[in-house]
Order: C-alpha cells, then structure tokens, then sequence
C-alpha cells in the first residue's frame, strides 16, 4: 500500500483580554499577543483508511469540544474518533479551553471558532492528499526536571533529579516524493511552564519556540506532541528568552533524531478506544463538611481584609469546589472516572495516549515493555481529566495528589489507578508477558 499525506495549519491565537488557563488566581485575562497559537493536522491515508493527528497550543480541550470536534471531522472527513487523536501541548500561556476553577470563564465564541478551524484544518489537508513516506527517529535531550521534591517532610513543586524523566524525543518525519520535508512530529514530556503565572501574554511557551526553530531550519511544517509530563517542569524558568533557549534546545534534538530516522514499515492505518473506569475517593461525609466550613471561613476572611478580586475569584471558586463535594458525596456519585484511552497505529509506530496528566513512569515502562518499536506514549490528548500519579506516590501526598483535582472539579481517583491502567495498555499493546511490579517512587 502507497502511503498518502497531507498537512494544513490554523492560527487559532484568541483576542486579547481573554483568561489564560494553567495557573490559579491570575489578576486578569491577557493583555496581549507575544506569539500566535496554531492548531496543525496531520492527515495520512493508506488506500484504504484515513487518520489523523492534530497538534493544538493549548492547556486541553473540554470534552464537549472533543465531541464537536469529533463528530466534525466524522461528518465532513469520514475520520473515526478512534483515527483522530487529538493532542494538547498543556501551554499554560493559552486560553481557557478545558474549564478550571479560578482559572476565569471559557470563551465559548472563541471555542466555536476554535472548533471549526480545528475541522477545517483536517478538511482541508484531506483534500490535498498526496504520496508521502514516513520515518521515524530518537534523540537524548533533557529540558525537564521530575518536580516533585521532598522539603521538610512535604512533597513540592521543586526538583527532584532521582525521580524519572524522558531522556529522550521521538520523531516522526514526513516526506513528500521526492524527499521534500512535509512535517516533522516530534512529542517529549516537560510541562510547558517555562513562563511562570506572572505572565500574562499569549504563548506556546518551549513548544512553540522549538516549532519556529523546525520551520527556520526547514524541516516542513512543525507538530509537537505532548507526552506524559504530569510530574515534569522545565529545567529552565523565567521570561521569554528562556523559553526560547529550552525550545531551541529540544528543537535542535529534533535535527539530530529527524537525520538519523528509519523508514517506517508496515503502512496500514488503525486505531483503537477502550475506557477504563478509575474508582474515585470519596471522603467521609464530616470530612466533605469540614472542607465547605474552611472555605466558607477563608473566604469570609478574605473578603474582610479586602483583597484584590484575583484572590476573591479564588476563595469563591474554592467554595464551589467544597459546595460541589458534599453534593457528590451525599450522591455517592459519580463513583469513577471513564479514562479512555487511544491507540493508533501508523504501520510499526503505535501511539498511545491519555486524556489525563500522567506521571512519566507510565510512559517509560510502556515503551520498554511494548512488543512494537516504536511506541510514542502521550497525555493530554482527546480531553484531560487531571492528574494520574502511580501508586506509591499517593503515601507522599503534594500538589498532584491533594490539591490539583479541585481544580479540574473532580475527586480524585483512588491509588487502584496504575493496576487499571497498565492492565489495559498492556492489552492494547499485546505485551506477552507483562511485568506487573508496582511502580517505586524514589524521594
């Protein structure tokens, strides 16, 4: 079978004035532009089948906009959701696209345009199909730095370098007849977080500046894939210019593996959607109580000293979170969490990938276990649903544990999780004799 390709990109960058997702409690929505957002698909077809991978600078989709998206494509391509994968850089530099609390409100005129360019953007590289061949290479580099520390008997934000990180970026390189670059793919695992939450400026943060970096050294149109940076910060952290150099600095890696890439075999086109329903933690009735009266006293306290209205979002949104938590528990539901996973299959290249943050322990041991190489394992991809630690990180507790599902207005999910999962990604991946010793957390 021919392989066939195509590739268009969308400038999906919002008006100024809307607010940016990824840090709690910012002052106000951006003021203004410092480099645009784009949505890029990637659509290949092998005679028969058609796929497609589209790349978005942005936290994460809502799941309604999955859906729209989705059923879009579905419609207007002929492309099956379990053959679109969808994948989000997380740049916390973008607008709200998966709603937080005290985050702001979502600009749902902006979401409809943002949409439609996403479905536009796969028409379009449908209809411009043409033969392609497909290589794929690997190349160290390390931008990223595990963040979860241990400072005086508490898990935080910090670094911590004994803990796991992805040492590497995969690339996947396509070629016109010819020998002409198409695109290049290439997906690694850092939070996009170089810029902190003083800013307040439209960016695709490191990804964005490793994708000007691709195009300026001609290696066709550039797509960064997210991979499983649920537990990773970038080594670097600071204004622009740091970005930038982390950018550049992944982007050169991409050079390195896009020259030592091997023809990709195997053509036909597949993909797979199972869910795994991840039981959630339910707190004790008096517990749930306990919550709502804190945040009824925090944000009593607040409003008495007068804080600014970024600190008064906070402590309400907070209060809604707990209001929302006794409603839960007193329902008992929902009682889990429905993580679907993807798998699609481009010849010998299987990518797997999650709607969730998922720690990069899960990324390393699916590709060292998985019977087929390449595997290229993503998060954020299709919708996020929040944090997924493995299992003994959950006796460490810290922010991905304690704090962050009150953000994404879920529970969390119970340490049962990295069995769930596993189980399942080892049955996509039909690995034979699956190695099922849980996961260790060094700290």
């Amino acid at each position: 079978m021919a392989l066939k390709a195509a590739v268009c990109e969308a400038n999906i960058t919002p008006p100024v004035g809307v607010w940016l997702a990824g840090y709690a409690g910012r002052p106000s929505g951006c003021l203004g532009v410092h480099d645009e957002l784009y949505a890029r698909a990637l659509v290949l077809e092998d005679g028969i089948s058609l796929a497609a991978i589209v790349s978005l600078d942005l936290v994460a989709l809502d799941f309604d906009l999955v859906a729209t998206i989705r059923d879009g494509v579905s419609r207007k391509v002929g492309i099956p959701p379990e053959r679109l994968l969808l994948n989000c850089s997380h740049t916390h530099s973008g607008p709200v696209t998966r709603t937080f609390r005290a985050m702001g409100e979502r600009d749902d005129l902006y979401c409809d345009v943002m949409a439609r360019k996403v479905i536009g953007a796969v028409q379009q590289a449908a209809d411009m199909l043409e033969p392609a061949s497909l290589y794929w290479g690997r190349a160290s580099v390390q931008i990223g730095v595990n963040r979860r520390e241990r400072r005086d008997g508490q898990t935080v934000l910090g670094q911590n370098p004994n803990r796991p990180v992805q040492p590497y970026v995969d690339v996947l390189r396509v070629e016109r007849e010819g020998g002409a670059p198409l695109a290049t793919l290439f997906a690694h695992a850092t939070h996009p977080v170089v810029l902190g939450s003083q800013n307040l400026w439209i960016s695709a943060d490191f990804p964005g500046m490793a994708c000007e970096f691709l195009r300026r050294v001609g290696m066709g149109v550039p797509m960064f894939l997210q991979g499983c940076a649920g537990d990773i910060n970038p080594l670097l952290r600071g204004p622009f210019a740091q970005a930038r150099k982390a950018g550049e600095t992944l982007g050169a890696s991409v050079v390195v593996a896009s020259h030592l890439a091997e023809p990709v075999e195997g053509i036909p086109l597949s993909g797979t959607l199972r869910t795994v329903d991840l039981p959630y933690l339910f707190p004790s009735p008096e517990e749930a109580q306990q919550h709502l009266q804190r945040a009824e006293a925090e944000l009593k306290q607040a409003e008495e000293k007068g804080e600014p209205l970024h600190v008064l979002m906070w402590h309400r949104d907070m209060l809604r979170w707990a209001q929302d938590l006794v409603l839960t528990v007193e329902k008992g539901e929902p009682k889990s969490l429905p993580l679907e996973i993807q798998l699609l299959r481009l010849g010998d290249v299987h990518l797997l990938a999650f709607p969730a943050e998922m720690f990069v322990q899960y990324a390393l041991d699916f590709v060292r276990q998985s019977p087929h190489q390449p595997t290229i394992v993503l998060g954020y991809t299709n919708g996020c649903w929040g944090y997924i630690p493995a299992a003994a990180d959950y006796p460490f507790g810290g922010y991905e544990v304690e704090m962050a599902y009150r953000y994404y207005g879920t529970l969390m999910v119970s340490a049962d999780c990295e069995r769930l999962i596993r189980e399942e990604a080892y049955s996509l991946l039909g690995v034979p004799s699956p190695d099922r010793t849980p996961y260790a957390a060094e700290m």
